[in-house]
């Protein structure tokens, strides 16, 4: 007789020399059972590749000039797989780099082609150089499937400075960042000039704070209109459709605070008054002068 004890068990089993025959066709039975009733194994699909972006290029080199106040820089991006792929934000690895969001977030279709526009600001690097000094910058595009970063090298060349007045050199500034960021006026240092005093305003007293500070100006860019100055027959929806949602593609901003601008909608109201008011342009059978 065999007998059998499991290692750390009290239990026990007994098994005869006459049973053995039973033992065995039980086994059989049972391997029977496994290779023949057991269906296999179904087939495990192929795994969708994951949504992925490819840069051009991912990395960029610069050499600054006399008197420089930004660098800019165009990263061109193709989503290259075959299901969308959304861009929650993008971070820069340090404040003096910008860049600008066609949206957020900021969706590509597959195959999709788009670019992001970046700007270093230089105004504290081109301060009397003495040896050569080269400025490293990261971008971080950030979504759910991964965190692309993008870099940028910048050489200063010794020697290299800004012989503009700071007024001079912010202004400049201004303008370029946003040429990349049209909403930049409305973050960081900007918010002091360009969000702070629309607060509580209305009407003439909010145009002279908040518009004015561009359209008024003695030095507005030349991509800044002159208001009084219009010779396109306009409504009141030209100026709702400027003020809310400002211009892509311009140094315009979107001032409704839904877009990130500092406006509530009846603030909007009360300059569209005003405009209206303070620079009539008649209308010669045109509806919507906005959509040109």
């Amino acid at each position: 007789m065999n007998h059998w004890q499991s290692g750390g068990s009290k239990v026990r089993f007994t098994v005869g020399h006459s049973d053995m025959p039973i033992v065995l066709l039980l086994l059989l039975a049972a391997a029977f059972s496994v290779s023949a009733g057991t269906p296999a194994p179904a087939a495990v699909p192929e795994a969708q590749p994951p949504a992925a972006l490819a840069w051009d290029p991912p990395s960029q080199y610069y050499t600054a000039t006399q008197g420089q106040i930004g660098a800019r820089f165009t990263f061109k991006v193709k989503n290259v797989s075959p299901s969308e792929y959304v861009i929650d934000d993008v971070k820069t690895s340090c404040e003096c780099t910008t860049t600008g969001m066609s949206a957020k977030p900021w969706r590509l279709a597959p195959g999709e082609t788009n670019k992001l526009e970046a700007i270093v600001d230089l105004r504290d690097h081109m301060q009397g150089v003495t040896s050569s000094d080269i400025v490293l910058k990261d971008i971080y595009v950030i979504s759910q499937y991964a965190t692309n970063t993008l870099t940028i090298a910048i050489t200063i060349p010794p020697g290299l400075t800004n012989t503009m007045t700071k007024p001079e050199m912010d202004r400049i500034w201004g303008q370029q960042l946003s040429a990349v960021d049209r909403q930049a006026v409305f973050k960081d240092k900007c918010v002091n000039c360009h969000l702070v005093p629309a607060f509580g305003k209305t009407g003439e007293n909010l145009y002279n704070t908040t518009c004015g500070i561009c359209h008024e100006d003695a030095h507005r860019a030349p991509m800044v209109p002159d208001l009084h100055a219009l010779k396109t027959a306009i409504d009141t929806n030209y100026w709702r459709t400027w003020i809310t949602y400002g211009k892509p593609g311009t140094l315009m901003p979107a001032f409704v605070n839904s877009e990130g601008g500092p406006l509530e909608v009846a603030q909007i109201d009360s300059l569209v008054d005003y405009l209206t008011n303070a620079f009539p342009r008649p209308i010669k059978g045109a509806t919507n002068a906005a959509a040109r």
